[in-house]
């Protein structure tokens, strides 16, 4: 571990000494050794060919990203582990590259973001290894270069594909998962790798708000009641602002429907491995992170990979009026991207009339949410006395209720007044006609 000093990153530096101080008395010189004969493959210079990958709501980035794991030219952290490397690296400036590659496992842990537990784990002594090997093959590089925020990049999936063992491509395709769309993010991409490419995933608005959900509803900690007060705003806050290419960026861009992956997900990745430059591998069709298949769940079922049932739309969580709303406020995205909606949207004064009649009720959504907050924090902090506790989970209720009301109010006219620029879905024709059409079939309005 390198030495401790006193500077604003000594608590990250702390944690990551405690994360590694197993690793740090260990015996891992013949790993290390290994490394150091595998390092000179890599050519960091020509390594400029970097593809990030966002989402709309739940729209199946991270199974677009499960298709490209596992490919002999590609680099990947599994899932979003790699969404907040440009938010390290500008937290902290002051660590040095290898304080920040053992810092960055120990960086606020958060969901899909684990390194040594969890269903892809890896071994916390490889990583450890693999990055004493990069600080030991790269010592005589000038400062400038080790302290760049290029450069700890490229260590980062380094050190990661290190720590797996996987074969080395020396000019490798990096598939980072920036997940939310950026715009100063992706102009930092761009001037540290001028190649760099911008892959969407898109899905049905009615279905990826109603699943984001139940996703952000379920699987958040049960101990904070924020994580259930915020739940019916990220479903609609993670798809308003996430459906448009980066400003300038539009020529570097493609866009993948969600519906798409799962009705021909062959012909899908095909196209979007001959626009990445990736040859053929059978790997391209497996699901999988870190070699391991990726298996979901939902509805009791379990499965990796295609899902036809996936295709259908989803609202089990959302009214009829919430459906409205919905279709009010991405009516262009529903006609742009071929899913279905009411024709009556198609007119401006009808659509607009509906989204005011309607967006100030609460949703179905904040309706359930709300329930569950009484059932488990309300009631219990009234019975003990607590009136404080309670008043506060009721001011949680209204806070997102309010902040609800001005993202939709303030997105909505701005697509009134100023339209929107939406991603463009770039689809075989065969696709477009059949495929969309089959995807479509499978939707129905309500």
């Amino acid at each position: 571990m390198p030495k401790l000093t006193s500077n604003p990153g000594d608590e990250i530096r702390l944690r990551a000494e405690a994360l590694f101080r197993a690793e740090q008395s260990q015996d891992l010189r013949s790993i290390i050794a290994r490394n150091l004969e595998t390092l000179p493959h890599y050519n960091l210079q020509a390594m400029d060919r970097v593809v990030a990958i966002f989402s709309f709501g739940r729209s199946g980035s991270l199974l677009l990203a499960s298709y490209l794991d596992g490919h002999d030219d590609v680099l990947m952290l599994p899932q979003i582990a790699s969404a907040r490397l440009y938010e390290f690296f500008e937290l902290y400036p002051s660590l040095s590259v290898g304080d920040k590659l053992l810092a960055y496992p120990a960086f606020e842990p958060h969901y899909y973001g684990r390194f040594f537990d969890g269903d892809f784990a890896i071994s916390p002594a490889r990583y450890y290894a693999a990055v004493q090997a990069i600080l030991e093959f790269y010592r005589n590089a000038p400062p400038e270069f080790l302290e760049s925020r290029r450069t700890f990049f490229l260590f980062m999936h380094i050190a990661y594909n290190l720590a797996l063992e996987r074969p080395v491509s020396s000019q490798p395709l990096i598939v980072y998962a920036q997940h939310l769309v950026d715009d100063a993010r992706a102009r930092q991409l761009v001037e540290d790798f001028p190649q760099a490419k911008f892959l969407h995933t898109v899905r049905d608005p009615i279905s990826s708000s109603d699943r984001m959900f139940e996703f952000t509803f379920g699987t958040l900690s049960a101990e904070y009641p924020r994580t259930y007060t915020q739940a019916p705003w990220s479903a609609l806050y993670y798809m308003v602002g996430q459906d448009r290419p980066h400003l300038g960026m539009e020529s570097r861009t493609r866009t993948v429907r969600f519906e798409d992956l799962h009705s021909d997900p062959g012909e899908i990745i095909g196209e979007v491995a001959d626009w990445l430059s990736l040859p053929y591998q059978p790997s391209l069709l497996d699901s999988t992170f870190n070699g391991i298949p990726w298996v979901v769940s939902g509805n009791g079922k379990t499965w990796s990979g295609r899902r036809v049932e996936q295709v259908q739309r989803s609202s089990r969580n959302l009214s009829a009026k919430d459906r409205a709303l919905l279709y009010a406020f991405f009516y262009e995205n529903l006609a742009d991207w071929d899913y279905p909606c009411p024709k009556i949207f198609g007119n401006a004064i009808a659509r607009a009339l509906v989204f005011v009649s309607l967006f100030a009720l609460p949703t179905k959504m904040e309706i359930i949410t709300a329930r569950a907050i009484f059932k488990r924090w309300i009631l219990p902090s009234l019975r003990q006395g607590n009136l404080w506790a309670a008043a506060m989970s009721v001011l949680g209720i209204v806070f997102y209720r309010l902040k609800i009301l001005r993202l939709l109010a303030s997105a909505f006219f701005r697509r009134c007044a100023h339209g929107v620029t939406l991603l463009q879905i770039a689809r075989l024709p065969e696709l477009r006609d059949d495929g969309a059409s089959a995807a479509k079939s499978e939707m129905k309005l309500i």
